[in-house]
């Protein structure tokens, strides 16, 4: 079957637009490959709006294997969807989104297309801060769609809250950082996960950075200075079960927050 990659673009940015989702999915819609995949997602980002930053996943060799890829891939963080702590959002403009507690990175420094690999030392030296986060994941394709689908449909991001900068991330032990997602509603407070910082590469989620900044097929001509890069949850991904404001605790980082309204 021939790929219809302006329908599939059509769709997946409509159904974005308008929180609606698409199911079934065309096979027609469904990249062959991820070189497609990552055309589509490009093609879908750009009717959206400016590449804010980045995600990233399957960043080790054993999740990677398991989906049968031979590196990590990524996502973009929109600007429409990227917002400060304390930002309120709307739930229905969202389809089933669920909630992450991340550490994230910002680039002082770009980090532009080369012939050779940026080593560890040299993204370090182009971060300006470590920054806490919340991604709220939403997808408009159905659960355990194919990989190519996912990473077209932006890697299933629906919005990004960022937190606090820390200047002096170098000296924050991110596995030893104890992590709880707490609701606060109308007369009650639950937490509804925890976690620490060892969930993202036993405890270095700074590592996610330096393989997104070596991902060419993704990144294309490189990390621009101000590219916020999340690194993965820390939390798992529970659904957002209601209203409410949501509360990343951090400990003595501190705490990023994001408010659903009905």
């Amino acid at each position: 079957m021939t790929f219809d990659f302006e329908a599939a673009r059509a769709a997946l940015r409509d159904a974005r637009r308008n929180a609606r989702a698409i199911d079934p999915v065309p096979d027609a819609w469904v990249p062959p490959d991820l070189a497609a995949a990552i055309r589509l997602q490009r093609a879908v980002a750009g009717d959206i709006g400016a590449v804010r930053g980045w995600k990233v996943s399957a960043v080790t060799p054993a999740q990677q294997r398991a989906l049968g890829l031979h590196a990590p891939f990524g996502g973009p963080l929109l600007a429409p969807v990227v917002h400060e702590s304390g930002a309120t959002l709307a739930r229905s403009h969202f389809v089933r989104p669920r909630i992450e507690c991340e550490f994230a990175f910002e680039l002082a420094r770009a980090l532009p297309a080369r012939e050779g690999l940026w080593s560890r030392d040299e993204v370090a030296s182009a971060v300006g801060a470590m920054r806490l986060g919340i991604e709220i994941v939403d997808s408009r394709i159905r659960p355990g769609s194919p990989l190519n689908l996912e990473v077209a449909d932006v890697l299933n991001n629906g919005a990004y809250i960022a937190g606090r900068r820390i200047g002096d991330w170098r000296d924050v032990r991110c596995g030893d950082v104890r992590i709880a997602l707490e609701r606060h509603a109308p007369a009650t407070r639950t937490t509804i996960a925890t976690g620490d910082g060892r969930a993202v590469l036993d405890g270095d989620p700074f590592g996610a950075v330096v393989l997104l900044a070596n991902l060419k097929p993704f990144v294309g001509e490189g990390l621009p200075a101000g590219t916020l890069v999340t690194t993965g949850s820390c939390t798992g991904a529970p659904d957002v079960p209601g209203p409410g404001r949501y509360e990343a605790d951090f400990g003595a980082l501190g705490r990023v927050s994001v408010t659903f309204e009905d």
